[in-house]
Parts: C-alpha cells; structure tokens; sequence
C-alpha cells in the first residue's frame, strides 16, 4: 500500500475492518475497495501525497448492497448508515496503517475534507430508469462491484439539469481540467425519472452535462492556478478548448461517472464530485468472496 509499502494480506486488512465497526458481511466489499485503490492506474501514492483534497468515493452496485444494508437513498453520504460508514472507515484505516496516509508527515493535503472519513454510498438500483453503472460498465445485474473514484469533495446542488451543469462550469473543476480527471455527478431519483420519460439515457445525460458544464476561458485565465502553472503544463484539449471560448470540466463526455441515488424529491438535490486527475481515473472491481484470495490483497 502506497507510500510506505505496507503489505495489504486479507488479515491485515480485516484488523482495519474490525477497527472500522464493520460486520463480517460488509467485508467482500471492504476486499474489493481495497484491490480497487491498488490498482495502478488509481495511482494511491499520488492520492496519498498530493497536497490536494482528494478522497475515494466508494460506489457499490448489485445484490451486495441491499443484502448487506449500503444506503443509497435518504442521506446516502450522511451519518446513520451502518454499512457506508464503516465500509469507507475501513479503506481509509488501509490506506492509512498500511500505507502511512497521515496528515503533516505523509499527506499533504492543507486542509482536508470529510469524505477523508468515509465516502461510501450505494446507487439506487431500483429506482434508477436506466441500466446501473455496473451494467453500464460491462457486467450482469447479479453480479455486484464496487467502483471507485478519486473525488476533491462532494457540492450539493439543489435544481435541475442545468443547475448541475452550472456548477460544472466553475472554478471547483479547475484542478480536473489540469490533470484531465474523471468527475462523479450524482444524480437524484426524481430528475433522473424525468429525463428517461423525456427519453433520454444516461449518455445523453453525460452530454448535456459536457456542452453546459462549462468554465469561460476569461474565468480560466484569471485563477490562481492558470498563472501559478506554465501554459505548457494544462492539456492540449484543454488550450484548445480555451481558444474556442469555455472548457468542459472533463475531456470528453464518458469522463462524467452518473450515479442515481438520494431521496426521491421533488425538490432535487444532486452532489458533484470533481476529480483529481494524476491520471484520468474510474477503477471498478468485481466483488467476490475473501475465500477466492489467498495471500496479499492485488489489484485484479
């Protein structure tokens, strides 16, 4: 486990469940959170070292979730959830007694953010109008993953699609546009089931957030980081995106992670979730019994 090499065996990783409060049922998931953020392309000593704020956000699809209890409705990110809190303590106890994650010495993230506790929903399934993520990303419904991405924080946004986008289209993308990161839009229920009555799927979604969501290049010249970083150093998408008037929070549309859950309102409230790129990133595992690993826990 980056930085400091600790070696993530099933039992070492138990001992930071069992220090979590989870249930041995939570566990398959806590095993599939953890080979997620090992996979290279998570790039866990970046996550770790960086002075940015940046967290895993834990999503998890398929039967697991309801069997076991992972909130994907009222509250979903918020306290009282037995499962989604311990599930997310538990990774980041991981990433901090096998990894050495700690604030000053090994972390460098100024000022930290909440979900550095525990970032852990479910997606509403059942009430989701499209195929659920997992679904979306080539597996069966039967199955159950979890999917993993790199989040700065988590903004609530009360409205509709364009008021997601709004917030899109603003400096909290700043550091995604540099490191070309893959950004979570969490989306409620209830907008959700009005744009697929509407007739519109998941990647129209993923569009329209992409053509809205937009930050002026004006916007973006004036920032602290344009002029702290060499023009050299932003994307070339991001340049030439810039010459044309606004750039997209993400390079293209499929960089934008959907997932349908919170209360069913008709009040909507969303979440977005920027990304901290170092390397563009969305790892999903498959979720499988602790039984099927024997030795360290690997990326897989």
């Amino acid at each position: 486990v980056e930085p400091l090499g600790g070696v993530a065996t099933v039992e070492k990783v138990a001992a930071s469940a069992v220090m979590a409060g989870c249930r041995p049922a939570y566990f398959p998931v806590v095993l599939a959170a953890v080979q997620a953020i090992l996979d290279p392309a998570f790039n866990l000593r970046g996550v770790q070292t960086t002075d940015e704020n940046v967290a895993p956000l834990i999503v998890v699809n398929g039967p697991i979730a309801r069997r076991i209890g992972v909130n994907a409705g009222w509250g979903a990110l918020g306290p009282g959830w037995p499962a989604n809190a311990a599930i997310g303590r538990a990774v980041r106890l991981v990433m901090n007694n096998l990894g050495g994650g700690w604030p000053g010495a090994v972390s460098f993230a100024g000022l930290g953010q909440p979900g550095r506790f525990s970032l852990c929903l479910a997606e509403r399934e059942g009430d989701t109008p499209w195929p659920p993520l997992h679904v979306e990303l080539g597996y069966r419904p039967d199955q159950s993953t979890v999917t993993v991405l790199r989040a700065e924080t988590v903004i609530n946004v009360t409205g509709g699609l364009d008021e997601v986008a709004s917030v899109i289209g603003s400096a909290a993308s700043l550091f995604g546009i540099l490191h070309s990161g893959k950004a979570g839009v969490i989306l409620s229920p209830f907008t959700a089931r009005r744009l697929a009555g509407d007739g519109w799927t998941r990647a129209d979604v993923r569009r329209r957030l992409f053509e809205r969501g937009r930050l002026p290049a004006e916007v973006w010249r004036r920032s602290w980081i344009h002029g702290a970083v060499r023009g050299s150093e932003w994307p070339e998408w991001a340049r030439h995106a810039a010459e044309n008037g606004s750039i997209p929070a993400v390079r293209e549309p499929d960089d934008l992670t959907l997932v349908v859950a919170g209360a069913d309102l008709p009040i909507p409230q969303h979440a977005y979730c920027p990304a901290w790129g170092h390397p563009p990133c969305r790892v999903t595992q498959l979720i499988s019994s602790p039984d099927a690993l024997d030795g360290p826990v690997t990326a897989g």
